[in-house]
């Protein structure tokens, strides 16, 4: 009976041997075909279709390394960095020698910068295998990244020529060229790639990456050689239509050459591609900013406001990409519509957040702003109430209480401030020389400034093709507008602005960014329509860059009459504000560069009425000094000192005779 028993339980055990094997032989061959066909959608850049495959061989093969190694790099493709290392790192446990896994998960390493961890995946395995192409390919991207670039070149050019130089290598070395600006070695090079890698588009896509670059700060060259990186981008798209950097890249070539020739048919096409690229990448802010930015030039109001809230979401601390929207919504958008009320809260709480810190002043920019984005909100009128009343502009002050009384006409207390304010108006200088005038609904200030005017060029992108299409134009755009707000100085805007900026671009524009640079031999469009009157005596112009969001200004002022810079500023900010600090701090030293002067307005009989007052910078103990085409008179001192003018009474016996209206007025400098 125990005989038959140990028989019977043999049984069981064979039985069940044989029914796990035939198991795992009918699973495996299922597995394998699951992985044969993830890895076709894989290879056509499909990775959305291939991991649902490679997650059904890993069930039915567990320990399928192949299966891991397939969702690993699919989920770093589509951006799951957390899921792809999850599965490196499971590779590596089992075998820590797997290099597709080490260069993998290296990828992702690099991308948070960690290099020491790189290093220690990297370094046992190149003593064991110091001639493997991707192992010294991660090493060469490793010391990239760390900014020793000579040292990566040097040793993936000597293990190229060292092994007959390998495809891949030559791609890496590409790079490497590309990334020290030695774009013909990377021509060569790629050209060199894509004779023994014929049916690898990424080929193609680079060399008209290259091509491009190469001849970025050369706007006709850039224009000429649009048709060699056409072939080249094609070449790509046959090979795969759904090639990622080819795509994009058509993108420039298309604005590129839309610009250059007008051709709104042309930028249309460019949006429908940035439109598709945006779906298929949702993740990427760039995509979202591109077609935000040519769907407001086409006047698609729908896909320009969707995406810049889209590209927002993705990254508030733009602050490029903001101001961007925000001149987008002013010129576009209702104040009711939903984007401009939601930048418009943004700026509220800036200010709110910035009002009473170290940055108080350029706090400033963010009530401006709101005012501009929701000048109707109760929240934003009252702050504005508060500071016209504390910085002394009576006018809009005055203005401003009598719209919140039309709309509240038995608010006593709203009467009050009215009666009280009204009275000051009335024992002004201003008024009482008829600079302001006081009527039943509004307040107007008939002043005319004479303070120095400065015309303002569109910065230069010191990289190729900058991150931000409008960057260098709203740099000066941000500058203006800042500069407008500080009063003490003029700028050249509306109308003649336009005017100017038609006249210099038929002779500097750039073809990818639209702005217009600054050179000196342009400089005389800037006077086309003065005639006879003052000339535009100061140019604002510079350079920026945008590295790892830190915002780089260089900055230069240069005088016409000088014919040379008279100043220049270097000057960076980083993270939340720095637009708003960066540009109050240039707008300051540019006020401070710049003369304090003004002009007579009225000849009295015991003294003289100038444009000058405290807006300007002036006290009661400045010195003004009296000139005529550049030559010095004499002096004068102030009687009374007003907003916006002031009485002085010059220092020198019959300057009745010497004076007259028009004879400018500066302020005298120790």
């Amino acid at each position: 009976m125990f005989q038959n028993l140990v028989k019977q339980t043999k049984k069981h055990i064979v039985f069940g041997i044989l029914f796990f094997f035939t198991q795992f032989v009918f699973s495996e061959p299922s597995a394998l075909e699951d992985i044969a066909e993830a890895k076709i959608f894989q290879s056509n850049n499909n990775c959305r279709k291939a991991i649902p495959l490679y997650q059904s061989a890993l069930q039915k093969n567990r320990n399928s390394i192949d299966a891991k190694l397939g969702i690993a790099d699919c989920s770093f493709l589509l951006g799951s960095y957390k899921e792809s290392k999850k599965f490196y790192l499971d590779i590596l446990q089992r075998d820590s020698k797997y290099i597709p896994a080490v260069t993998g998960l290296s990828e992702i390493y690099l991308q948070d910068g960690e290099y020491k961890s790189v290093n220690e995946l990297i370094q046992p395995l190149l003593t064991e295998f110091p001639n493997h192409t991707g192992l010294r390919i991660t090493e060469a991207k490793t010391l990239l990244k760390q900014g020793k670039t000579d040292s990566a070149l040097y040793k993936i050019k000597t293990l190229s020529d060292k092994l007959g130089e390998p495809s891949d290598l030559l791609r890496m070395l590409a790079e490497l060229y590309f990334s020290k600006k030695q774009f013909e070695n990377a021509l060569e090079t790629i050209d060199s790639y894509t004779k023994k890698e014929p049916n690898d588009p990424s080929g193609f896509s680079f060399k008209a990456k290259v091509l491009l670059y190469e001849n970025y700060f050369q706007p006709r060259t850039l224009v000429s050689i649009l048709p060699n990186v056409k072939e080249s981008l094609e070449n790509a798209l046959n090979l795969d239509d759904k090639n990622e950097e080819a795509r994009f890249y058509f993108v420039y070539h298309d604005l590129i050459l839309a610009n250059a020739n007008n051709d709104k048919d042309l930028k249309t096409k460019a949006f429908k591609r940035i439109y598709e690229l945006a779906r298929e990448f949702p993740e990427n802010q760039l995509y979202h900013s591109i077609e935000a930015n040519l769907a407001w030039e086409l006047g698609e109001n729908k896909f320009a406001s969707y995406h810049y809230r889209r590209a927002l979401a993705l990254d508030d601390l733009d602050e490029i990409l903001r101001f961007e929207a925000e001149e987008y919504v002013i010129s576009s958008e209702k104040e009711e519509s939903k984007l401009r009320r939601e930048l418009g809260d943004y700026r509220r709480d800036r200010y709110y957040a910035e009002k009473h810190s170290l940055y108080h002043k350029s706090s400033l920019f963010h009530l401006f702003r709101a005012r501009d984005l929701s000048a109707q909100t109760p929240v934003i009128r009252k702050e504005l109430l508060d500071f016209y009343n504390l910085s002394g502009d009576s006018v809009k002050y005055t203005n401003l209480l009598l719209r919140l009384r039309e709309e509240d006409p038995n608010s006593f207390k709203l009467q009050n401030k009215l009666e009280f304010v009204i009275k000051n108006l009335k024992d002004s200088i201003e008024f009482k020389e008829g600079f302001i005038q006081i009527d039943p609904n509004s307040v107007s200030d008939l002043s005319v400034r004479f303070s120095p005017e400065v015309y303002v060029f569109d910065l230069e992108s010191v990289s190729p093709f900058p991150y931000h299409l409008q960057a260098g134009r709203l740099f000066a755009e941000v500058l203006r507008y800042q500069l407008k707000n500080m009063l003490s100085v003029r700028v050249v805007e509306g109308s003649e602005f336009k005017s100017i900026r038609n006249l210099l671009k038929e002779s500097s524009y750039h073809p990818f960014s639209q702005t217009i640079p600054f050179s000196i031999d342009n400089l005389h469009h800037l006077d086309s329509k003065r005639r006879n009157a003052t000339k535009i005596r100061y140019v604002v112009h510079g350079k920026y860059q945008i590295e790892n969001g830190d915002i780089k200004f260089d900055i230069s002022v240069y005088d016409r009459n000088q014919l040379k810079d008279i100043v220049n500023w270097k000057t960076n900010q980083r993270g939340r504000d720095s637009l708003p600090t960066i540009v109050h701090r240039i707008a300051e030293r540019i006020k401070s560069t710049l003369p304090i002067e003004g002009k007579i307005l009225k000849v009295k009989k015991d003294e003289v009425i100038v444009s000058l007052g405290k807006d300007d910078g002036l006290k009661l103990d400045s010195k003004p000094v009296f000139q005529r085409r550049g030559k010095t008179l004499f002096e004068g001192e102030i009687i009374s000192l007003g907003k916006s003018i002031s009485n002085i009474k010059p220092k020198q016996r019959g300057w009745e005779k010497e004076l007259a209206t028009g004879d400018d007025v500066v302020l005298k400098t120790d």
